[in-house]
């Protein structure tokens, strides 16, 4: 890690934004030549509505406030302060999103999992994605049929953009001194899928309408991606033998010429040890170093030590804080946030307890189902209270439906992601992590888009789906972008997560979310009406 060739290559990541506002100002100049060029044909496709002020007539956006209850403050009084409360509730309903999803959801998923024998990168690409994308699922229900606006699409992009490169950067950061070694297989096989799926996206919402069949065809992509995954073993070696015969100057991975076969990757060392070398026994004459026995290990951690060693599976000492097993009626004994966070936390937990069975407790392991349907249900209207919170936000705010979904709904839907993707790989689960991210990006666009936009079109009177925004094309071509960038960022780093990684992708994003607004609000120009007011 410290050779001159290594910090040669981080060098190279410092040319990644400049790559992303390149490509993005070539976008936005595309995008701009046809709005100039084709005016007329965009705001006869964009559903707008015609408020007259002052004998004139001026174009606005019907903001989603007035598809749910009445707020219990009034514009003025929110205005003067009350938006907080609104803060305070969404970010409430965020982390019961989060507890449902990690203590509930995603165990039952994982017990689904384990019984159908899956391993642990289809896994996470798969029920592990679908367990952690659910809010964004309900975020795009609702504002399909609710409130009939942006808010639910900008969530659901706002949130495949911070899957892969805001949580990438908090995981990065949260390894901090350690390496985490990524396989390229998952990665190159989820990037491929995802990118097919969101060229589909931009040519589906490019005129701002969406019908039925283009709905029918996002969940086609996503269904082929499952069976990619039901022959992912057959899929992999073919690919993995692709490589080798193409040569390791040719590849480009560099861990390719490592790879052996199936049986070779079976691990000689099932015990949780570290073994930085084996050497013969003492009785025997020492060997030279190239004498030395040689071990593959599959599966294993994918962790080195400073000396450069790798780590089978490091057994870590038991912390004191680690044996303080919390409950409803036994708060944690050491850490004042830890109790504090209880304390919070402790009418949801009870809400939670009393109406879901926790599959994770061996007598209630077989309520899995149960689980899982109770979970959904929950997740559904903890989803309408986060976009309802969200749309007040943004209407107190004078900001944008599709703003607010590509920022606060799309970080605060991605919790579950975020928490799951970073203690998987703590523990050493680089490719499950990155899977995760991945898949579930996938699982957004073709599920949490298809769906929803597939049961409106069909029950719709016009037969189609209209899109208020037109900058969402931009942001939409972006994901492509960034998903670019995210590779790129890997395999420059050597197929590595670490604390350099981390704080690139997160730079990255930053920037994102700054032209992603900026276009929103008009900044370089008129892309979107204003919303209406009264």
């Amino acid at each position: 890690m410290g050779s001159p060739v290594s910090y040669r290559k981080f060098r190279y990541l410092f040319a990644v934004p400049c790559f992303f506002l390149f490509s993005s100002t070539l976008i936005v100049v595309q995008q701009s030549l046809i709005r100039n060029t084709d005016s007329s044909l965009l705001h006869q496709k964009s559903r707008r509505l015609l408020a007259e002020s002052n004998g004139t007539v001026e174009e606005c956006i019907p903001s989603g406030i007035h598809s749910f209850p009445e707020d219990f403050f009034t514009q003025e009084e929110r205005q003067k302060g009350g938006v907080l409360v609104h803060f305070l509730i969404l970010a409430y309903v965020c982390a019961m999103i989060a507890v449902v999803c990690d203590v509930y959801f995603i165990p039952s998923l994982e017990i689904i999992a384990d019984k159908l024998k899956l391993p642990p990168d289809v896994a996470g690409a798969t029920f592990m994605a679908i367990g952690a994308s659910s809010p964004e699922l309900f975020s795009s229900i609702i504002g399909s049929f609710v409130t009939e606006g942006d808010i639910g699409v900008g969530a659901v992009i706002g949130s495949a953009v911070f899957n892969i490169l805001g949580i990438t950067g908090v995981a990065g950061i949260a390894l901090w001194n350690e390496v985490l070694e990524i396989d390229w297989y998952p990665m190159v096989r989820d990037c491929i899928a995802y990118s097919i799926t969101v060229l589909c996206l931009v040519g589906i919402i490019y005129d701002n309408i969406v019908t039925w069949w283009e709905s029918v065809i996002l969940l086609g992509i996503f269904f082929l991606y499952i069976l990619l995954m039901y022959f992912n073993t057959s899929v992999e070696k073919s690919t993995r033998s692709l490589a080798r015969r193409i040569g390791p100057d040719s590849c480009f991975c560099r861990s390719c010429q490592d790879k052996g076969t199936e049986e070779e990757k079976e691990p000689l060392l099932k015990e949780k040890v570290f073994v930085p070398e084996l050497y013969s026994s003492p009785q025997k004459p020492a060997l030279s170093p190239a004498d030395k026995i040689s071990v593959t290990v599959s599966e294993c951690t994918g962790r080195k030590d400073p000396q450069g060693n790798e780590i089978i599976s490091e057994t870590q000492p038991k912390d004191e804080e680690d044996d303080d097993e919390t409950s409803l009626c036994s708060p944690p004994r050491h850490g004042i946030v830890r109790f504090l966070w209880w304390l919070v936390m402790w009418p949801a937990s009870l809400l939670l307890t009393i109406t879901i069975p926790n599959s994770s407790y061996p007598k209630c392991v077989k309520a899995f189902p149960l689980t899982f349907l109770v979970s959904i249900a929950w997740l559904g209207v903890l989803s309408y209270l986060a976009v309802w919170m969200v749309t007040i936000i943004g209407y107190t705010l004078s900001i944008p439906d599709s703003v607010s979904g590509l920022t606060i709904l799309a970080v605060g839907a991605s919790v579950p992601d975020l928490i799951t993707s970073v203690l998987v790989a703590k523990s050493g689960q680089g490719n499950m992590a990155i899977s995760n991210l991945v898949g579930s990006n996938n699982f957004d666009i073709s599920i949490c888009l298809g769906v929803p936009w597939l049961a409106k079109t069909l029950l719709s009177d016009e037969g189609y789906l209209r899109l208020y925004s037109t900058v969402l094309s931009f942001a939409v071509a972006v994901l492509l972008i960034t998903l670019v960038i995210f590779f790129m960022i890997f395999q420059l780093a050597g197929w590595k997560l670490n604390r350099m990684v981390g704080l690139t992708c997160l730079l990255v994003y930053a920037l994102y979310i700054i032209f992603a607004c900026l276009f929103e609000f008009n900044v370089f120009g008129y892309f979107n009406p204003p919303t209406c007011y009264p």
